[in-house]
């Protein structure tokens, strides 16, 4: 089956969609009724370029807030260790504070992997697969 191309219009409803949100405002500043906006939003290939697009923002903001987030910790390190002359007690505080804070939730996280890994470890125990039956 082929894919059918999206109109430039609907391509541009996307965009404004994942930056609005708003069903109503995207119509309005496309000039379309409202309910165009709807169908174009049940067709498959609609669906599937939104959810793309949406998959493409989300992967860009996670590579920006890993790379922003080393250099947010990193300015935190500094105003830690910096000479108490330049830099009050007070932002010396809050910067370890948020810090510690980080570093619990890391802990958190990799809790939650840990267990994650020990229930995939338990199910498989508990359902194994079946001799001559292939495991999906």
């Amino acid at each position: 089956m082929q894919k059918q191309e999206l109109e430039p219009i609907q391509e541009r409803a996307i965009e404004m969609l994942l930056i609005h949100g708003s069903y109503v405002r995207v119509a309005d500043e496309l000039k379309i009724n409202r309910t165009t906006l709807w169908n174009w939003r049940q067709q498959p290939e609609f669906q599937r370029a939104f959810n793309e697009a949406r998959q493409n923002i989300a992967e860009k903001f996670r590579d920006l807030m890993q790379l922003t987030s080393a250099r947010a910790v990193k300015c935190l390190i500094d105003l830690i260790e910096s000479d108490p002359l330049d830099v009050p007690s007070g932002v010396k505080y809050a910067a370890a504070a948020k810090l510690l804070d980080l570093r619990v939730k890391m802990i958190e996280l990799e809790s939650i992997e840990a267990l994650q890994a020990e229930v995939i470890e338990l199910k498989a125990m508990v359902n194994p697969p079946r001799r001559g039956l292939k495991s999906v």
